[in-house]
């Protein structure tokens, strides 16, 4: 199942950030938890840079 989010680009940069430092910070255990930040990570960079583009700023 996906879910699709509205939110402001602040709150974008925002929450890339606290799940960038949940990721570096991650105290171990289940693998999946971290391979899930990871994703998590990657695509909220995804959806930031989408937006930069469109919005001329890269």
């Amino acid at each position: 199942m996906v879910t699709t989010i509205t939110m402001e680009i602040d709150a974008l940069r925002l929450l890339h950030r606290a799940v960038t430092e949940a990721y570096a910070n991650w105290p171990g255990g289940d693998p999946n938890e971290q391979a899930c930040l990871l994703n998590m990570k990657t695509q909220l960079y995804a959806a930031l840079m989408d937006h930069l583009l469109e919005c001329g700023s890269i």
